[in-house]
This record gives C-alpha cells, structure tokens and sequence, in this order.
C-alpha cells in the first residue's frame, strides 16, 4: 500500500450541550483540502503529501467533531497527481479510494473516542448482543 503514515494536525470537537428530543443524525465525511509533492521524504521520493479535513455532524446542532490532517503517499504518478489537482481539484480514482478509506479508519476510530469523552453517540453504531428469549 503506497500510504506511508498520517497525521492529526488539528481537533476541534463540541458538545452543544443540546438536548435532541426525536432521533438525532450522526454524519461523517472526508473532504482533500490539498495536494503537494515533496521531492524526498525519508530517502523515498515521489511523495505526496494529501491535506483533508474529516468532520462528523451531530444534527438538530448537538455538536461536532473536526479532524484536519496529513497523509503521505508515495507513487511514481506524483507529478501527473498534482497536475490534475491544480486543474481539477481532483485525486486520481484509485489513489482516491486507497486515501479516503485511510481517512475514515482513522477519523473514525479517533471520533469514536472523543464523542465518548463530550458524551456524543458514536458515529457508526456498534453491534448489539441480545439475550435470546425462551419459548
């Protein structure tokens, strides 16, 4: 896997302290913020360095987590990469699913913690074990 680490350079999380009568709406996504090339990073060159931002909305306004980052990736496509990032403010379509799906383990994982912290529900929901009833 070309992805060579990654990092949170900022969190901001929230709770509103809002009472939600109803259902309340958990949503989480990625968005790439920016792409660079830098031409070494640990003796590996044709690294990419893919800014983003992960945040997870607590709807009617209960509050919010906000995940900025960095992800390295090396690939010999750097230059024609960032070339359709300028152009297009796109990431080519694998390199796109092998990136966000990155993203969202590790924001995932580190909201699941901060929301138990500001007492928030989890952002995905957690399998339920049953006790089975007797016939």
């Amino acid at each position: 896997m070309p992805i060579m680490g990654s990092n949170f350079s900022k969190i901001e999380a929230v709770n509103n302290e809002k009472k939600v009568s109803g259902g309340m709406n958990v949503n989480g996504a990625p968005k790439i913020v920016g792409v660079r090339k830098h031409d070494k990073v640990f003796d590996i060159k044709n690294v990419l360095s893919i800014d983003y931002v992960y945040e997870t909305k607590y709807e009617p306004d209960a509050g919010h987590v906000r995940i900025e980052g960095e992800m390295l990736y090396s690939t010999e496509r750097a230059d024609q990469i960032v070339s359709l990032w300028s152009k297009e403010k796109k990431l080519d379509d694998d390199m796109a699913v092998d990136v966000l799906n990155a993203i969202f383990r590790q924001c995932i994982a580190k909201t699941i913690e901060i929301a138990a912290d500001l007492r928030l529900p989890p952002p995905i929901e957690f399998p339920n074990v049953k006790k089975e009833e007797k016939k």
